[in-house]
């Protein structure tokens, strides 16, 4: 098994540097939404790879999911842990387990969890990591578990500059939403499905292209939901 590169000094500098969102993306609350409405949710584990500062943790823990993190950053999961437990205090909800590591190698057990979250994390990899990951998130969800990811697609701004470390995968991006993040991976469609098929069944996968004019770029993003198989 192939070392995932060590990005602890890369994120950490992010995370204490810039403002990150406080709030989850939409189309996240409309997936736990539509899946989990009429469920038990204080019996659903759910592991976000690549939390950061907490705020998707932070919606799914005040919706009482048994939430799980984990983020290579100590300051990520520093601010993760400061803000449940200061904005959710009182909250019917499990305990959040939140754990700095690499998510290439998961610390839990096989079949733990009942739904996984990515977003945006995983394509801050080289291609080997991010397969690495995806084999090690089949191992941890249970039989028909669900996994919702998002990714960069390749009509991004920024995509193909900078410095190329493999194909579809740059360092050094000047422009675009990956500028300044380090490493950044963008997919192609039939990337996604070749990749991720590997572990996955594929659900649903719905492209997402829209200009940002302030900032004179152009975004592709794909929210993709897969299933665990039995």
């Amino acid at each position: 098994m192939m070392t995932a590169p060590d990005y602890t000094a890369h994120w950490d500098e992010k995370f204490r540097s810039r403002s990150w969102g406080r709030y989850p993306p939409e189309d996240l609350v409309r997936f736990m939404g539509r899946h989990f409405r009429a469920a038990d949710k204080r019996a659903v584990k759910v592991l976000e790879v690549g939390c950061g500062p907490g705020a998707n943790l932070w919606f799914m823990h005040r919706e009482g999911f048994a939430v799980h993190g984990i983020d290579v950053s100590p300051t990520a999961i520093d601010i993760a842990t400061a803000r449940l437990a200061s904005e959710n205090a009182g909250i019917p909800s499990p305990a959040a387990d939140l754990r700095v590591g690499h998510f290439a190698h998961l610390p839990w057990p096989d079949g733990h969890f009942d739904v996984a979250v990515d977003i945006f994390a995983l394509c801050a990899n080289t291609t080997h990591v991010i397969r690495q990951t995806l084999a090690e998130i089949a191992r941890v969800l249970r039989p028909n578990a669900l996994f919702y990811s998002k990714q960069w697609g390749t009509n991004c701004t920024g995509h193909g500059l900078g410095r190329q470390l493999e194909p579809g995968t740059f360092d050094e991006i000047p422009e675009g939403p990956c500028r300044g993040m380090g490493v950044s991976h963008f997919f192609t469609r039939a990337e996604i499905d070749a990749l991720f098929g590997e572990f996955f069944g594929i659900t649903a996968i719905d492209r997402v292209l829209r200009s940002d004019i302030a900032a004179n770029q152009q975004i592709e993003e794909f929210h993709c939901q897969f299933i665990r198989p039995r």
